[in-house]
C-alpha cells in the first residue's frame, strides 16, 4: 500500500491525524477505524514499554493511516527499532542542530543512504517479504521535532539536512524554553513559531503543530502547514468526561428544583 502520509506530504496535500498514548490495544484499535492520515503512538509522554508499542502497531494493522512513533529520545537503535517493528515512520524530539538531524535521518535509511541495520522482522512480514520490503523502505518517513530555543537558532542548517522528511513543532516545549512556561501564545513564542513556519515553507520541508479546532487548523494551512495532530486519546477522553459532567450537573440541578 505504501506510505500514504509520505505521498500526501510531497502532494503538499494538508494530513490530519492524532496522538495515542494509552497503552491499550482496543482504544488503539477504535482509533484505527477513523478516516484520519496519521496516527502517532507517544513513547515520549506516555508508559508505553516497547512490547506495548509492538501490541499497539499490531492493534493498529487494520488502519489505512501512516503509523508514526514518536520516540524519547533521538538514539539511532531506537529509530532501528521502530521501523523493524513496522512503523511507516519516527518522529524525533528535540531536535537541536544539523547533526543530530543527521544522525537520525542516517539510522532511519538502508545504505547507501543511510546505516540502517538490516533486520526488517515485523515490517518484512507485513510488506510480504524482506525483497518487497526494501523496495519500499525509501519510503520511511523521518520528521523532526523542533521545540528548543537552540533549535530555533539552527533552525536553517537542520531544514537543508537530506532525507528529513517533515518538521513539527512543540509549541509547549519551545515556550518553556524561550522562558514563558504555561505560556504557548506568549509574544516571543508566536514569534518563533512564525520564523520556523516561514523558514521550513521557504525550504520546502512539510511542517505542522497542534490543531486543536478548525480555527487553528485553518490559520495553519494557510501558512502551509501540512502535518496537522488534531487531538489525542487522553483529550477525547477528557473532553467527552466534562462533556457527561456537565450532563450531569444540569440533572442535579433539575433534580433539586
Amino acid at each position: 500500500m505504501g506510505n500514504q502520509l509520505a505521498t500526501r506530504l510531497r502532494a503538499g496535500r494538508p494530513s490530519f491525524g492524532v496522538s495515542l498514548t494509552i497503552p491499550d490495544p482496543f482504544v488503539a484499535e477504535v482509533l484505527a477505524s477513523a478516516p484520519l492520515d496519521f496516527l502517532m503512538l507517544d513513547s515520549e509522554h506516555s508508559p508505553m514499554s516497547l512490547y506495548q508499542l509492538q501490541t499497539q502497531l499490531i492493534a493498529l494493522r487494520t488502519s489505512a493511516a501512516s503509523l508514526l512513533v514518536r520516540i524519547p529520545h533521538a538514539e539511532p537503535s531506537v529509530i532501528m527499532q521502530m521501523l523493524d517493528l513496522g512503523a511507516d515512520g519516527v518522529v524525533v524530539p528535540h531536535l537541536e542542530t544539523a547533526a543530530e538531524c543527521a544522525a537520525a535521518v542516517d539510522a532511519a535509511y538502508y545504505p547507501p543512504r543511510g546505516s540502517r541495520g538490516v533486520g526488517p522482522r515485523r515490517a518484512a512480514r507485513l510488506a510480504g517479504g524482506q525483497s518487497a520490503y526494501f523496495d519500499q523502505a525509501s519510503d520511511v518517513l523521518l520528521i523532526g521535532m523542533l521545540e528548543t530555543a537552540r533549535g530555533v537558532e539552527n533552525l536553517d542548517d537542520i531544514l537543508a539536512v537530506p532525507g528529513l522528511g517533515g518538521l513539527t513543532i512543540g509549541q509547549a516545549d519551545l515556550s518553556a524554553s524561550l522562558g514563558h512556561l504555561g505560556e504557548p501564545d506568549h509574544p516571543d513564542v508566536t514569534a518563533a513559531l512564525d520564523r520556523i513556519m516561514i523558514a521550513a515553507r521557504e525550504a520546502k520541508v512539510p511542517f505542522g503543530i497542534f490543531a486543536p479546532n478548525l480555527a487553528r487548523a485553518e490559520e495553519l494551512m494557510a501558512k502551509g502547514a501540512t502535518i496537522l495532530t488534531v487531538g489525542s486519546d487522553l483529550l477525547f477522553l477528557e473532553r467527552a468526561t466534562a462533556q457527561a459532567i456537565t450532563t450531569v450537573n444540569e440533572a442535579r440541578a433539575w433534580e433539586s428544583r
